[in-house]
């Protein structure tokens, strides 16, 4: 890429907001704060799929930053000091509680804690496992079985409890492909 070029997405437009997420995330996930378990690429694919679907610029940052607390060195403090008082609440919601060390427990009490957050937060949540079934038929990478059990749970108890909720058909649709089903 050329030094002229914008590294923004197009989502990003002219909105304030928006670019100052990108920046904020790209420099996390890119820059000495990552831990190395995230990069741009997936907040800003997450990001898009809500674009695209018509959320508004509050619930679009909160994409891109919904994982640079838990795969950065930054917290919700340098959030919430950046940024919107609603979008720091929904990345809030999105970060996992690091103290729960099992991994089953640990998603299985983010996916309730997301559920009972509202229909914004469990958008953001789909949007993100979405993202990441893509990126994993894309590359034809398999995930492991449990990421894949995970992925099912959420589908089935998102199903169940929120059934209208915006990216669920896709999910439900898409992810059968990573089952071998």
């Amino acid at each position: 890429m050329s030094g002229d070029e914008d590294p923004r997405p197009p989502f990003v437009g002219d909105s304030e907001l928006l670019a100052e997420a990108f920046d904020y995330a790209r420099r996390a996930h890119e820059g000495p704060a990552s831990l190395g378990k995230t990069r741009i690429s997936h907040p800003v694919a997450v990001a898009g799929i809500l674009a695209s679907a018509g959320f508004d610029e509050e619930v679009i940052a909160a994409a891109l930053l919904h994982d640079v607390i838990e795969d950065t060195s930054h917290d919700s403090a340098d959030i919430s000091a950046g940024f919107p008082e609603r979008v720091g609440g929904l990345v809030a919601v999105m970060t996992e509680d690091d103290t729960i060390a099992d991994y089953a427990e640990r998603k299985a009490e983010h996916r309730q804690r997301v559920l009972e957050a509202g229909p914004l937060p469990a958008s953001i949540y789909l949007a993100d496992k979405l993202a990441r079934v893509r990126r994993f038929t894309d590359t034809g990478q398999r995930p492991d079985p449990e990421q894949l059990e995970h992925y099912s749970r959420t589908v089935e108890l998102f199903g169940e409890r929120e059934p209208g909720l915006p990216f669920l058909p896709e999910l439900d649709r898409e992810l059968p492909h990573l089952q071998g089903s």
